[in-house]
């Protein structure tokens, strides 16, 4: 069986598997990204600011596109905006960020700035619970004979 199926017209259409793999693979990138910012947290505090604030980036990414299939009207295509219509915990977690991203702004703005240590660490571990709920978000939109495979 393969994950996409072919339209009136001839054109592939991804199904639900072939888009559960991607957003898998998106998965993946984010816990990469958020491990390489755990390991350049002392050493190199401001390319760990950046890493993790693109894994938050890509976890929140997973969430938008996977609202936006489903959707009409599309989402802002900004992350946080985005986030900010999708329901109260994704408010939640957008408004959380307001700091972040205001910090990533600052040391966009100045190439000798270094993040604060306390939001540097705070993002690190709210983009590691985040991606955790991404990954349980995932699992539980699966049938149930793949959940128990994948389990």
């Amino acid at each position: 069986m393969t994950g996409s199926t072919t339209t009136p017209r001839g054109g592939a259409r991804r199904g639900p598997l072939h888009r559960f793999d991607e957003d898998q693979a998106d998965l993946e990138r984010a816990r990469q990204l958020l491990s390489a910012a755990r390991e350049r947290e002392v050493t190199d505090p401001r390319g760990a600011f950046e890493l993790v604030h693109r894994a938050a980036l890509r976890g929140a990414g997973i969430l938008v596109a996977r609202a936006n299939r489903e959707r009409r009207r599309k989402l802002p295509l900004n992350v946080w905006a985005a986030l900010e219509r999708m329901g109260p915990a994704e408010r939640d977690r957008a408004l959380s960020l307001v700091p972040l991203v205001a910090e990533r702004m600052r040391l966009d703005r100045d190439p000798r700035a270094m993040p604060e240590p306390e939001l540097l660490s705070r993002h690190l571990q709210d983009t590691a619970v985040h991606l955790e709920v991404v990954g349980e978000i995932l699992l539980e939109d699966l049938p149930g004979s793949l959940t128990a495979l994948a389990g």
